[in-house]
């Protein structure tokens, strides 16, 4: 029997109860649109078009605004950024709105570039479970978006990404996306069941690349258009399943790292390549991707290709995400780690706080 198909096993390993959280997600999406449908905008945000719209964050507080800019690229006319960082941007100004998020309220990054946020006199929106950020919002007269807490932050992205992506329809700057919405979600319900530890490896896609990573190095290659969720397929293999990866974004690739698959010859053979795609692609992304496949795959262990599903950008993004966020899962049960505790983050945040 498979390590990922003995449910007695996973849950020795899964000490924290990650696959309940995971579980939980497409509820979670659900209830992240009714916190931002209930949420009161003030009357300084109604009928403001901004120049650019700054999501200020760190982690999987930040991951929001990357999924989003990869929504409406093709949509909106202005900038939608993400700043990762204790200052912000020199072009921040009253033009701008800025979504201020911390899911534990406490990230010193985002608290500090709220400050300056503040100075700057943009248009803030904080996003945030509570903690110092919401305390420093209200203290300021800004009424916080709260979320529930209690979560590790990379599990409350239902919470974050479709309470702030909730708010943007409400202010008009970006199109209503409620047919995409209930059709994402159907995805993930059906996803949670294909892809859940109950079913068997033979039928679980999850379970499967998960065995085809185990000891390996995953090099996980995307197109712009999923830049987000090949962000967050990184992310979440070094939390949940403890284990380094490296990821590149096409066309740009072909510019330059695929002339770094010659050597060392005998390190490449750790490597295996994951391949995001997407029905949308661009066309010659398209072949750039085939063509690249042929010409490396003598020097990875393998090759894979994880597709998206669904009709709607939103559906087909979400679709792949929550699958990629299974394998990190399944991957941990493979290492034999527990995928909730993050130790040496820990660590270094208490050894920051000692200086």
């Amino acid at each position: 029997m498979k390590r990922t198909d003995n449910l007695k096993s996973i849950r020795k390993i899964d000490l924290s109860d990650m696959a309940s959280l995971l579980s939980d997600f497409p509820q979670q999406c659900e209830e992240g649109v009714k916190i931002g449908q209930d949420y009161k905008l003030s009357s300084s945000l109604k009928n403001f078009t901004p120049s650019v719209i700054l999501f200020s964050g760190l982690g999987g507080s930040a991951i929001t605004g990357d999924l989003i800019a990869d929504l409406v690229r093709e949509e909106v006319k202005f900038p939608i950024l993400t700043n990762r960082d204790y200052t912000i941007p020199n072009f921040v100004n009253e033009k701008t709105l800025v979504f201020v998020i911390s899911y534990s309220g406490n990230t010193e990054e985002t608290l500090s570039s709220y400050q300056e946020v503040l100075k700057r006199k943009a248009k803030i929106i904080v996003i945030s479970s509570g903690g110092k950020l919401t305390e420093l919002a209200r203290s300021n007269k800004i009424l916080p978006l709260g979320i529930p807490g209690g979560f590790p932050p990379r599990t409350a992205l239902g919470f974050l990404f479709f309470s702030a992506f909730t708010l943007l329809q409400k202010l008009n700057l970006i199109k209503d996306r409620g047919k995409e919405t209930k059709e994402t979600f159907s995805s993930l319900s059906k996803l949670k069941e294909e892809l859940s530890p109950d079913r068997p490896f033979e039928r679980n896609q999850a379970k499967k690349i998960a065995e085809k990573l185990k000891g390996k190095i995953p090099i996980i290659y995307a197109s712009n258009r999923l830049s987000a969720v090949a962000m967050r397929f990184q992310t979440q293999l070094a939390e949940n399943s403890k284990q380094f990866s490296s990821r590149n974004l096409f066309p740009e690739m072909n510019h330059n790292e695929i002339m770094g698959w010659n050597n060392p010859i005998s390190s490449l053979k750790k490597f295996l390549v994951v391949f995001l795609k997407d029905a949308g692609d661009f066309p010659r992304v398209k072949s750039r991707m085939k063509i690249t496949q042929s010409l490396i795959a003598d020097y990875p262990a393998g090759i894979l290709e994880l597709n998206t599903r669904g009709e709607s950008v939103l559906s087909r993004n979400f679709s792949l995400l929550y699958l990629c966020d299974w394998i990190s899962f399944y991957l941990a049960i493979c290492n034999q780690i527990d995928p909730t505790p993050v130790e040496r983050i820990t660590l270094l945040k208490k050894k920051l706080k000692n200086l």
